[in-house]
């Protein structure tokens, strides 16, 4: 039913886009709109009944009317038909079936949601973000409202009761602290900073290092890469996980992963990415537990970011991957000490 749809796409980042039912009934309900933006492209969902005998008329209002805005925007558009039925007639299939060979700046792709699952027709994406769980998810879940209004005020109360931080001043802290200390480094002219604090090989002492030189950076595009990824990541575990949670994952992720990369240093290293990689790793198996998007942020998309960061140490010279891989297994594993509520 349109409402289970509703629910599942309100409950993982979608935003309704009109306003189209003041039905009061589950029965009455027979369409449903919703959007969200993922990277260059805004994915429009338009849910249509298609038991009713007018589901062309009502997809097609729709996504003319989409499909007539798109052009005031800089992002391309993907308008995604979902015709949900009992049975698929031969009208439908033929209705449903559409040729779509690549992205454009206006791309319209129709599904048909059955009682099985999600049928494709023609050669058209089967696949678009986690759009088809969420459509298949919907076929066990019953809704907890009995309109869209009361769904998507449900679907608050529960992104609301998901957020241990109501505030991110730990993460701020944190990188406001590395900011000073460079500072201090590009005052350090015998860098004094950087020889009695940076890790060095395993076996010469001094563990402390292990853990002083999350603070340290060898240049102002070191420090700036890695406050933004301390940004991105930091303020989604401390908003997901907790404060305690950050502290944890920040310091014994980015700890653990100095150790191991010590064990094969010639020279000294330094640098939060460890660290921050740690982060990456929670919020991807937050992602992973949840089934939902963080904050924008769906699986898929914390997948490729991860495989885009690990690939940069492969690529580049002075790019610590060994630190990276620990970091972002310890980052995994030490999330799911931490309980969450996946109601």
């Amino acid at each position: 039913m349109i409402l289970g749809i509703a629910q599942q796409l309100l409950n993982n980042d979608f935003m309704p886009i009109f306003n189209v039912s003041s039905a009061k009934k589950e029965s009455d309900v027979d369409v449903f709109c919703a959007g969200k933006q993922a990277g260059p492209n805004l994915y429009c969902i338009i849910a249509v009944d298609a038991r009713k005998p007018d589901y062309k008329q009502k997809f097609e209002h729709f996504a003319g009317y989409l499909g007539a805005s798109h052009s005031m925007n800089d992002y391309n558009v993907v308008i995604l038909g979902v015709f949900d039925t009992d049975e698929v007639t031969d009208e439908l299939k033929e209705y449903t079936t559409a040729e779509v060979d690549s992205f454009e700046k206006l791309n319209i792709i129709k599904w048909v949601l059955t009682p099985d699952g999600v049928e494709v027709y023609g050669r058209q994406p089967d696949r678009l973000l986690n759009i088809r769980n969420l459509l298949e998810n919907s076929l066990a879940d019953k809704p907890t409202g009995s309109s869209i209004g009361e769904i998507a005020l449900e679907s608050r109360k529960r992104k609301s009761a998901r957020i241990v931080s109501s505030n991110t001043y730990l993460t701020y802290i944190i990188m406001g602290v590395i900011a000073f200390i460079h500072i201090l480094q590009i005052f350090d002219t015998n860098k004094t900073l950087m020889y009695d604090y940076a890790a060095v090989p395993f076996g010469k002492g001094e563990f402390y290092r292990n853990i002083t030189c999350m603070f340290l950076h060898a240049n102002i595009e070191h420090l700036l890469s890695n406050l933004m990824g301390l940004y991105i990541f930091g303020t989604r575990v401390e908003r997901y996980y907790g404060k305690k949670w950050l502290a944890v994952i920040f310091f014994v992720g980015g700890t653990a992963a100095s150790v191991t990369s010590s064990l094969f240093l010639t020279g000294m290293a330094l640098g939060a990415s460890g660290a921050i990689f740690a982060l990456m790793g929670a919020v991807l198996m937050y992602s992973l537990r949840t089934k939902r998007s963080i904050d924008g942020f769906d699986l898929y998309f914390l997948i490729l970011f991860a495989l885009i960061g690990l690939a940069g140490g492969g690529l580049f010279a002075g790019i610590d991957n060994t630190a990276h891989i620990t970091g972002f297994i310890y980052g995994c594993v030490i999330s799911m000490l931490h309980k969450i509520d996946n109601k």
